[in-house]
């Protein structure tokens, strides 16, 4: 009687030991997919040739986590990245992204609460920054000049005596 080992090889090949004959080993091939969002080789029983509610309706080869994960809705008053209750003043959002490996086209549409829609806001600003070298001079120039300002407008502590 055999039993699968539970081990595969780098070739996607798991290995089935018999019981009986010690030492004697035979290899069974597994069928392995491609998954188009996260890039993984898995079994193919758990890759659908499919689609999610991001990329609907073109279809994509799309194991089971990544189907979970992208086809997850939020209720409607509910942040979608804090997940606090929005109660009708949220922000709402409409993204348009290239997902995963093969850079499929998807969108994400949900409501934002005023917190995270801020530390959003931010931190696009921020990163717009970092990706033009004139503008991040310029910000060190601006936070170096704030900085020599606070620095002459407080009085050294030596002279406080």
């Amino acid at each position: 009687m055999s039993s699968p080992a539970g081990t595969a090889g780098e070739d996607g090949e798991r290995a089935e030991h018999n019981d009986d004959e010690p030492g004697d080993d035979e290899t069974v091939d597994v069928d392995l997919q491609r998954c188009e969002v996260c890039g993984a080789e898995k079994p193919a029983d758990l890759v659908d040739h499919t689609t999610i509610e991001t990329i609907a309706p073109m279809e994509a080869d799309i194991c089971e986590s990544c189907q979970h994960v992208h086809n997850h809705q939020l209720d409607e008053d509910v942040c979608m990245k804090c997940g606090s209750e929005t109660d009708g003043a949220g922000f709402y959002l409409e993204l348009e992204y290239p997902l995963g490996a093969e850079d499929l086209p998807a969108k994400r549409a949900g409501s934002l609460c005023g917190e995270c829609a801020d530390w959003i806001g931010t931190d696009i600003a921020y990163r717009a920054l970092d990706a033009d070298e004139e503008a991040t001079q310029e910000l060190v120039r601006l936070l170096d000049k704030h900085h020599d300002a606070q620095s002459t407008d407080q009085p050294d502590s030596e002279d406080d005596d």
